[in-house]
């Protein structure tokens, strides 16, 4: 059986707020040393699947520049390999795409063209670690149209997804979107098998999205299969659950560990990280180029960033080349590339000295947004003695506090 793999990376992250102002969201870092769409990508290869296409649309370039011709994931091929497609243009301007299903309906001449027997389709925005050859076997053994990887999850979480329903022969009888509450047991993961040409007709203009335009009218007739995924799934869609997946890493590292299926990404040339005379590192990932002087605790430091004479990291995220200054203190933060934290300064945590107020210099608070984690933009100032408090919001390139 043949496959053909089209990944959905167009989406604009809005839920991932600052994070994203310059970047699409399957090209947010990750884990120290990845980007989240790392995650798919590695899994495809371990899985057997060369043939991949990653449908871009918002934000590409760090996207782009990232998988470049896809050697990190040996998909430099001459045949096959990987790809990066963009919405095409009728001569004037650029036909975005309306929606999941127009995504894959305007690149319906790949598939077309295509070879494969079966389409897998996938969000690029999502951390896991997934053998898709189980899947596709259950798909082909089924002989459904479609088959959806699903999850049981626990009734607190419903309403963050797209809840189906399973008969005992692994039929989807029901969808629903995100509801309130649910009595059904399983999300559906956003993780699609389809055969090609049952795809090539159901696809068609005006229709956009993949679950209530190609999906759902199948249910009726019983076409529509449900494949149970039990290792660990999350959907990047907040900065609250970005964050808590972060530093899940902390205490299952074997996500990105495992010897038998290690996660591909885009190399560097720093030299190893080095902690200084006096500091502290516990329970952290410290990545390549890091200097630590101070002390991190229950952190993840992505390459090329520095920790001065008795800065205090707990609990954070700092993106590579950003720069905690001497006495500075960073609790429950997630600091963008190149940002600054003056001496001194206090950033999350409650906050001290001259708090960030909502809606100043490029701060906001929208506590129930973040889950009180501060979120600094890339290149983001926090001048000496000043600070933000936790929750807040702080824009790319924003200045916080006097300089002095």
């Amino acid at each position: 059986m043949k496959t053909l793999v089209l990944i959905l990376a167009g989406g604009t992250g809005e839920e991932l707020s600052v994070l994203t102002r310059h970047r699409a969201k399957t090209a947010v870092p990750f884990g120290g040393r990845y980007r989240v769409i790392d995650f798919c990508l590695s899994n495809c290869v371990h899985s057997g699947l060369h043939e991949i296409a990653v449908l871009a649309q918002y934000s590409p370039k760090s996207l782009i520049d990232h998988i470049g011709m896809g050697k990190p994931w040996d998909l430099d091929r001459k045949t096959g390999g990987g790809y990066i497609l963009q919405p095409t243009h009728n001569g004037e301007a650029a036909t975005w795409y309306l929606g999941t299903a127009d995504a894959l309906f305007q690149n319906i001449d790949l598939i077309k063209n295509s070879k494969a027997d079966t389409i897998l389709v996938l969000s690029g925005d999502q951390i896991y670690v997934m053998d898709y050859r189980p899947l596709l076997g259950y798909h082909l053994e089924k002989g459904r149209a479609v088959t959806l990887a699903i999850k049981e999850v626990q009734a607190s979480q419903r309403s963050r997804f797209g809840m189906v329903r399973r008969s005992r022969d692994g039929r989807i009888t029901a969808f629903r979107e995100k509801p309130a509450a649910s009595t059904f047991r399983f999300a559906s993961l956003g993780i699609y098998v389809f055969r090609r040409d049952f795809l090539i007709d159901a696809l068609g203009p005006g229709k956009t999205n993949i679950v209530f335009d190609v999906v759902m009218p199948l249910l009726k007739c019983g076409d529509v299969a449900g494949y149970a995924f039990e290792g660990y799934w999350e959907d990047i869609g907040s900065i609250q659950s970005y964050y808590r997946s972060s530093l899940q890493l902390l205490r299952n590292r074997l996500l990105i560990t495992d010897p038998d299926w290690p996660i591909f990404t885009k190399g560097n040339e720093l030299p190893p990280a080095r902690c200084a005379d006096g500091s502290r590192v516990s329970d952290s990932i410290v990545a390549d180029g890091c200097v630590v002087k101070g002390e991190v605790t229950g952190s993840i430091l992505f390459p090329g960033v520095t920790v001065e004479k008795d800065a205090v990291v707990r609990d954070s995220i700092v993106f590579s080349y950003s720069r905690i200054g001497r006495g500075a203190r960073v609790t429950r933060a997630i600091l963008d590339k190149f940002v600054e934290i003056g001496g001194a300064a206090t950033v999350g945590g409650g906050g001290r000295g001259r708090a960030a107020a909502p809606g100043a210099r490029g701060a906001k608070r929208p506590q129930d947004e973040t889950g009180g984690v501060a979120v600094l933009g890339r290149g983001a100032r926090v001048s000496r003695g000043a600070g933000v408090r936790g929750g807040t919001l702080v824009e790319p390139h924003s200045r916080i506090g006097s300089r002095r």
